[in-house]
């Protein structure tokens, strides 16, 4: 038993939440605040989520600064990595931000439906930064979502 509560422990540090993508999937946010699968899907359907939702293709995803506000950790270590990005990332690198699966990312990006805009240079595709920080609650623009 107590091997258990120190693996979550190490899990859960300050340290590891600061190390987090910027979107993370619902089940990994519920397993952090201790919610159940059910309730937390019930929760953010009904728009009762304590963070940020993201809705992307048919699944949901978690704003990281977010939870970290909730959490009362900061997000300073997801502000630098951004600040690293060239201003038009590529798709696996947006795809990694979202948490979502190099399949899903392109489908998205191929059908419209992907979270942001998607430029087409050749056969590449790319993200702009600014958008992506807007839909993480990275920018100090309010988003469309805020707007709404």
């Amino acid at each position: 038993m107590r091997e258990v509560a120190a693996s979550a422990g190490a899990r859960y540090s300050r340290a590891a939440l600061r190390s987090l993508p910027p979107a993370l999937l619902l089940t990994d946010a519920n397993r952090m605040l201790a919610l159940s699968r059910t309730k937390g899907y019930l929760m953010a359907r009904t728009g009762q989520y304590p963070c940020g939702i993201i809705q992307v293709g048919d699944g949901h995803r978690v704003i990281t600064t977010d939870l970290l506000q909730f959490l009362g950790v900061d997000d300073a270590g997801i502000r630098r990595s951004f600040a690293e990005l060239p201003p038009a990332v590529p798709l696996p690198t947006a795809n990694a931000l979202l948490s979502l699966s190099r399949t899903t990312g392109y489908k998205l990006a191929r059908t419209g439906q992907y979270p942001c805009t998607v430029l087409r240079l050749g056969v590449e595709y790319r993200v702009r930064k600014s958008e992506l920080q807007r839909l993480l609650h990275l920018s100090d623009e309010p988003s469309e979502q805020a707007v709404a």
